[in-house]
Formats: C-alpha cells, sequence, structure tokens
C-alpha cells in the first residue's frame, strides 16, 4: 500500500528522483572536469612549449574518448547493469586522473587524460543519463534536462576551482585534487538501481501495432517465421545427429566385447561431437549476427542518421569554443582570472539552459525539433558574433558566453528527449550509445582543426568562424527530418512523428 503510494508521485517512481540526482551529480564532476581542460591548455602551451594543435589533441581525445566509446557502453549494458558499468567506469576515470601529476610529456597525456579518463567518463554518463530517462515517461524530457543541468553548474563551477587550484597548488597537484573529486562518483554510480518492475514492464510495452510501420510490420513477421524455420531444421539436424550417433555407439559395441580395437568408436564420436559443435557455434553466430542487423535497423532511420550528422557538426563547433574559450579571452586582452570568470560563464548558462530545455521539451504543444533547429542556428550565430571586435569588453563577452551557454544547454536538455522521440524508448540506449559516436567523431575533430588554424595564422578568429557555421548548417541539416516526414508520409504514428507533434 505504502510501495504503490509512493510510485504515485510520479511516473518514475520515489528511486526516480535518486536515479535522476545520482545522474546530476556524475553529470557536474564529469563534464566539470572535461570542460577545465581550457584553464588547463594554458599551463600546457607555457609548461611544455608544443603547438596548439598538439596541446588541443589532449582535450580533444578525452572528448573523442568520452562520447566515442557509447557504443561500447551500450554493449556493456547487455551484460551489465547500468551501476555496474557506471562503477567501472568511475575506477577508470579516477586511474587515468591520478597518474596526470606524473605526466613527463604530452603524448603520457593523450593516453591517460585523453584515452583513460574518456572511457571512464563515457562508462559513467551514459549509463545515468539512460537510466535516469528510463525511469520516466511522461517527464522524461524534465528529469533529462535536469540531470543535464549538472553539465552546466559543473562547467559553472570547475574551471574557476580549477584556476585557483593551479595558483595554489600549480597544475600538477591540482590534479590530484580532481582526482579526489573524480572517486567521489563511485557513491553516485552505487546510487543507480535497476528499475522496478512495473516500470520495466511498461517500457517493454511500449512498442505498440499501431506505432509501426506496416510495411516494416510485414517484413520482421516474414523474418520472425524465417528464423523460426530455420531454428526449427537446426534442433531437427541436433536431433538427427545424436540418433546416430546413438545408433553408432550400439553398432560397435559387440566389437568391443570381442576385443577389438575402439578406434572406430572414438572416430564417430569425435565426428559426430565436431558436427554438433559446429552446429551450435552457427546458431550463436547467427543470433549474434541477427542481434546485430536488428540493431542497425530499429536505430539507424533516415531521421537518426541526419540527426547522428547534425551531432557530429555541432560538437565540433561547441568543443572549440570550450577548448580554447579562455585562450581566445586571454588572446583579446583579459588577464587569466578575468578570462576565467567570462568563460565560467558559459556553464551557468548551460546549466540554465538544460532545465529549460526539459521543460520545454516537456510541453504538449511543443515542437521539439523546432526548438532543436533554433538552439542549433542560435549557437552557430552567437559563436561567430565572438569575432566582432567591439564585442572584445569584459562584461560584452560575459553576455555573450551567458547567451552562448544558454543555447548549448537547450540543446543538451533536448538530446535525451529527441532521440527517444526518434528511436523510441525501448532502444534508447543503442540509440543514445550511437548518438555519443557522433558527438565523440565531432569533438575529436574540432579542436585540432581550430589548433592548426592557430599554428597557421597566428589567430583564433578562422577557428571560431568555422564552427560557427558548422553548427549553423547542423542546425539546418535537422530540417530534412520533418521535410521527410511531409513528403513521404508513413500510416501511423511514428516515433519520428511524435517528435513532431
Amino acid at each position: 500500500m505504502l510501495l504503490s503510494k509512493c510510485q504515485e508521485w510520479s511516473d518514475g517512481g520515489r528511486w526516480g528522483y535518486v536515479a535522476v540526482v545520482s545522474a546530476f551529480m556524475i553529470q557536474l564532476i564529469t563534464f566539470g572536469t572535461t570542460q577545465s581542460i581550457g584553464v588547463y591548455n594554458v599551463e600546457f602551451l607555457d609548461y611544455f612549449e608544443s603547438s596548439a594543435a598538439a596541446i588541443s589533441l589532449v582535450g580533444s581525445i578525452n572528448a573523442g574518448v568520452f562520447f566515442g566509446s557509447g557504443p561500447i557502453a551500450s554493449l556493456l549494458m547487455n551484460y551489465l547493469s547500468h551501476r555496474q558499468v557506471a562503477l567501472i567506469g568511475a575506477i577508470i576515470s579516477f586511474t587515468g586522473l591520478a597518474c596526470m601529476p606524473f605526466a613527463p610529456n604530452v603524448v603520457y597525456m593523450y593516453f591517460f587524460y585523453g584515452f583513460l579518463s574518456g572511457l571512464g567518463y563515457c562508462l559513467l554518463y551514459i549509463p545515468s543519463h539512460v537510466l535516469c530517462g528510463l525511469y520516466f515517461e511522461r517527464h522524461r524530457s524534465l528529469a533529462s534536462g535536469i540531470a543535464a543541468s549538472g553539465q552546466g553548474i559543473g562547467g559553472t563551477v570547475f574551471p574557476y576551482i580549477t584556476y585557483m587550484l593551479i595558483e595554489t597548488y600549480g597544475w600538477r597537484g591540482s590534479y590530484f585534487i580532481m582526482a579526489g573529486f573524480s572517486l567521489h562518483s563511485i557513491v553516485f554510480a552505487a546510487l543507480l538501481l535497476p528499475l522496478p518492475k512495473h516500470i520495466a514492464r511498461d517500457i517493454d510495452t511500449t512498442t505498440a501495432p499501431e506505432n509501426v510501420d506496416p510495411l516494416e510490420t510485414e517484413e520482421e513477421s516474414l523474418d520472425t517465421r524465417h528464423n523460426k524455420s530455420v531454428s526449427s531444421y537446426i534442433h531437427k539436424q541436433l536431433e538427427t545427429d545424436h540418433i546416430v550417433h546413438l545408433r553408432n555407439i550400439e553398432n560397435v559395441t559387440p566389437i568391443l566385447s570381442s576385443g577389438e580395437t575402439d578406434l572406430p568408436v572414438t572416430a564417430n564420436i569425435n565426428v559426430t561431437d565436431t558436427n554438433n559443435m559446429h552446429i551450435a557455434g552457427n546458431i550463436m553466430s547467427t543470433t549474434f549476427i541477427s542481434k546485430i542487423i536488428d540493431q542497425w535497423r530499429n536505430v539507424f532511420s533516415f531521421g537518426f542518421i541526419i540527426f547522428f550528422f547534425n551531432n557530429i557538426f555541432w560538437n565540433m563547433g561547441a568543443s572549440t569554443v570550450i577548448v580554447f574559450g579562455p585562450a581566445f579571452n586571454i588572446h583579446v586582452g583579459f588577464e587569466k582570472e578575468d578570462a576565467t570568470v567570462v568563460f565560467t560563464m558559459i556553464g551557468c548558462g548551460a546549466c540554465v539552459g538544460c532545465v529549460l530545455g526539459g521543460l520545454v521539451g516537456n510541453l504538449s504543444c511543443c515542437n521539439r525539433i523546432a526548438v532543436y533547429i533554433f538552439a542549433n542556428i542560435a549557437n552557430g550565430t552567437l559563436t561567430l558574433l565572438y569575432l566582432l571586435p567591439f564585442l572584445y569588453t569584459f562584461w560584452s563577452l560575459l553576455i555573450l558566453s551567458l547567451l552562448w551557454g544558454l543555447m548549448f544547454g537547450f540543446i543538451v536538455g533536448l538530446l535525451m528527449v529527441v532521440t527517444a522521440d526518434i528511436v523510441g524508448a525501448e532502444t534508447l540506449g543503442y540509440g543514445y550509445g550511437y548518438l555519443m559516436l557522433a558527438n565523440g567523431i565531432g569533438c575529436s575533430v574540432g579542436p585540432p582543426l581550430a589548433g592548426w588554424f592557430l599554428d597557421a595564422t597566428g589567430e583564433l578568429v578562422p577557428g571560431f568562424l568555422f564552427a560557427g557555421l558548422l553548427t549553423i548548417i547542423g542546425g539546418l541539416l535537422v530540417t530534412l527530418i520533418p521535410l521527410q516526414r511531409r513528403l513521404c508520409p508513413v500510416k501511423g504514428k511514428t516515433s519520428e512523428n511524435q517528435a513532431e507533434s
């Protein structure tokens, strides 16, 4: 009785709130540490005397592995619980950060901070964020937005904390404390309990026949009948081989009793066992391949492919601004402390934007695709405003950074719910994992390109220009999703139609 009343608090149940808080704190720690790399880059440029492109690879590899390892996290969630995957990620990320104070060169940082910490952050972030979205249905957008606001708060607080730690303990000493912050994520990962049975049952039954394309349903039924016929044939073949195997043993029993050699028996048994092993192996390989094919067919629709490339483009632009933001502020004449304060406004705006994006996405009258497109174009336009010299004052750049972070937060706050609209809740884990791969590609390519522009021209203007244009192009690309639905309507209400309703 009491449990049923607690479940009525929301569609996520009473532990849904704990899952949201855990995801919020995990994102605060992981994204806060990641977005502080821009402050460290200023120190790395002076200490190691390397090129800007080489230094930017430290952060871009971290972000690339962070997001690009999404399919790995999705695969692990098939065999382990969300909590177990997150605990593994917490240990890996702590190990990478704890080794950073001993870095003798930049290449060392590529592995320990870039690869190791990035992989740990991915295994922390994706299970917590996906589980947070699965706990809720009616308020999934709001829950995801609140959890994603941890990114904004982390981006607001951690860069300034990092600056103060570097001023006090140096960049090497500061990494010991940052590793301690990362170790706290073990506690929050341990709170990611599995879904209650009534919520898991609801997710399993969300795919109704009327929500599926009739043609796809017919094809799936044909595939099911084909798979059943193949499966029955294989089982019959196994039974036949077993019977033959027994008959062979019966036939050679008199030979054994008369003292004849037992080589024929061994040969028959080995041949039969080998055949059975081959058949069993074929069953396993066929099942595994069919699962992969079904996963790709369910996830990679036309809408998700467009969404995939959109995430590559806007992540190339956003990662450029985040990695080179402090260096850009110093380049236009600010002191390190003022440059850090201006940069933290990005995180402050992102915090507000994530919550607002979740609220807007939760409104039934809201066209989530249209809001997402607007946020992309607005974010790219604000990136281009960094190129206007008359805005190079403290308050102008502070307001500009705040607005940029606000639009960035809108994108992040809508990311989970738009993904669920496109691929459906039942395949949300797979879809979000592949989407993180797109984010990783964008984060891996954007900062090195901006660093190459900086080395070639001595200016950050070309890199920011390229970043702004890519973000705008990515937003315009998403317009193909509703356009395709208008030109090629499908009978029944699909998940992509829900994103537009």
